[in-house]
């Protein structure tokens, strides 16, 4: 929300006259529905950025007969190489197996230092000098390979940015132009010169434009076994080579998104974190994010979720504590300290303290909050509850010939008379423990969960099917149908998973595949969309 002109009037006037004005509307959100945003990744059809290096993979030590040789390379504090060993090679890839969905033309390489830079795949090298590269990028499977062969050890090669073609017209952020000839009289910004200041890709942007909130679980790393944060100085540098990292996206880049689409960030803080990540995460919060935004935090994800490292780490801080206790006890706890320490900052009404649950178990929930209740009395310091109610369909090895052997019209049927009835039903118990509590039952995740498992997900012609079922123009009225009766179950905040992804064996989770892919193409997606357009907020903000 911006505040009108004759707001910023009296702010010129007096600063303690602009903010009764300006937060009489702030915190609202502008439509029911949030999304999850797919991880980051050299291979995401998501292409957030306009600098397709910050989407890159993680070096790769190599010689001339050798794609990977295991040997360690020496990187710097940022993650470029500072030398090599005689014969080796590092390599990156970037825009990889997404096919044909991002900008096909003239990219451009600049970066600093001396040394030898090659291309493959689909990039092939047109003009070059000492700093600067011009490749001509013809989109494919394959997408872009960087080699460094050679780098001067006093001057060695970094800052490498690799810049889409085009840009935008000043003043509108979410359209792709290809030349200046499409802004007409406003100003052309090329992508190549604006790289940092214009950062993402327009059309990413404008996916996400009418979704209210955006989760970044997965640009956080959270749920990577592999992620190494545990204090402040761990999280990923604006200054680090790529966001790929398993230390996830800068937290500065996420901000800087929330406030460029105007969605409240919901932060899911990483379960191996101190306090005093979270007192610096807030600070930077409170000096960056837009003051009329306010924040989910969230004690990591799925805590109770055995797959995930989390599981195990919170049934030993559980059983450290004196006296013991147990795992979601100690998962409540946590969440009402770290909610506590951003509404220090940030003050109570900003902050949406959430603690995350199964939805299949009211008691993941129930029983952390009878345990805030037993130690703090009535200051439980939870705003929301957190489910992923979806309507899933996970069947392993034995049952997958249950479903292989339906038709596409027939999993249809079952799915709408027999799954997508459990969900209102499913939250019964829900209603009744927020009600009781005094809170708000949100959607952390939620959508279709059509999926095989346990070795189910090697299983082609079930993951054709499930493939198709997503694809299928009938998914749309499917998807108005579910939220509509999660509406009807006074449910409040629903954030989808996820927004854009490849679909495989491992599941169909994103409303679009690609980021470009049409909405007339994109029946989830569309049928999103249509339920913000017809459904205006239906609880009191």
């Amino acid at each position: 929300m911006n505040c009108p002109v004759s707001k910023i009037i009296a702010f010129a006037l007096t600063f303690f006259l602009l903010v009764p004005l300006c937060q009489a509307q702030a915190y609202k959100v502008r439509s029911a529905i949030g999304t999850n945003l797919d991880s980051v990744t050299y291979y995401s059809t998501q292409v957030p950025f306009v600098d397709v290096m910050k989407s890159s993979s993680a070096w790769i030590s190599g010689d001339s007969s050798k794609w990977d040789n295991k040997q360690p390379l020496d990187l710097d504090a940022n993650g470029w190489v500072r030398s090599l060993e005689p014969g080796q090679i590092a390599r990156i890839l970037t825009l990889r197996e997404i096919g044909d969905h991002h900008p096909a033309g003239q990219y451009l390489v600049r970066y600093k230092g001396r040394g030898t830079l090659k291309f493959e795949f689909d990039a092939r090298v047109i003009s070059e000098k000492p700093g600067e590269i011009v490749l001509q990028v013809t989109p494919s499977n394959a997408g872009i390979q960087l080699r460094i062969e050679a780098t001067d050890a006093s001057d060695y090669v970094r800052d490498i940015e690799i810049t889409m073609p085009g840009g935008i017209c000043d003043g509108d952020p979410y359209t792709y132009v290809t030349s200046a000839r499409q802004c007409g009289s406003r100003h052309f910004l090329s992508f190549a010169d604006n790289s940092k200041t214009i950062l993402f890709n327009p059309v990413f942007l404008d996916r996400l434009r009418n979704y209210s909130v955006l989760r970044f679980k997965d640009w956080m790393q959270v749920d990577a076994a592999d992620n190494p944060v545990t204090n402040w100085s761990q999280r990923t540098p604006l200054s680090y080579r790529t966001w790929t990292a398993p230390s996830g996206v800068p937290i500065e880049i996420m901000i800087e998104l929330a406030n460029r689409i105007g969605a409240h960030p919901w932060f899911s803080i990483p379960h191996k974190t101190d306090d005093a990540y979270a007192r610096n995460f807030v600070q930077l919060i409170k000096a960056k994010l837009n003051p009329t935004l306010r924040i989910y935090i969230e004690h990591s994800n799925e805590v109770w979720n055995q797959r995930y490292s989390q599981y195990t780490y919170v049934m030993k801080q559980a059983a450290a504590q004196s006296p013991q206790i147990d795992n979601m006890q100690y998962h409540a706890l946590r969440t009402r300290t770290l909610g506590g320490i951003f509404k220090e900052v940030l003050g109570s009404a900003r902050v949406v303290t959430v603690l995350g649950a199964q939805s299949v178990r009211v008691w993941t929930a129930g029983h952390g909050l009878e345990y805030l209740k037993s130690r703090f009395g009535g200051a439980l310091g939870i705003d929301a509850l957190a489910i992923a109610p979806y309507f899933a369909v996970m069947p392993g090895p034995n049952e997958a010939g249950t479903y292989t052997a339906m038709t596409l019209d027939a999993l249809f049927t079952f799915v709408r008379t027999n799954v997508l009835p459990a969900v209102p039903a499913s939250l019964k118990d829900y209603r009744s423990l927020v009600n009781s509590q005094g809170l708000a039952l949100i959607a952390y995740e939620g959508g279709q969960h059509l999926v095989g498992l346990l070795g189910a997900e090697n299983n082609d012609a079930l993951t054709a099917l499930f493939i198709a079922f997503n694809r299928d123009p009938r998914i749309k009225q499917l998807y108005l149908d579910y939220l509509a009766s999660w509406k009807q179950a006074d449910g409040q905040l629903f954030v989808h998973y996820t927004d854009v992804g490849r679909y495989s064996k491992w599941g169909s989770w994103g409303a679009l595949e690609y980021i470009s892919q049409p909405r007339t193409a994109a029946p989830k997606f569309d049928a999103i969309q249509t339920f913000i357009e017809r459904n205006p907020v239906w609880w009191t903000q």
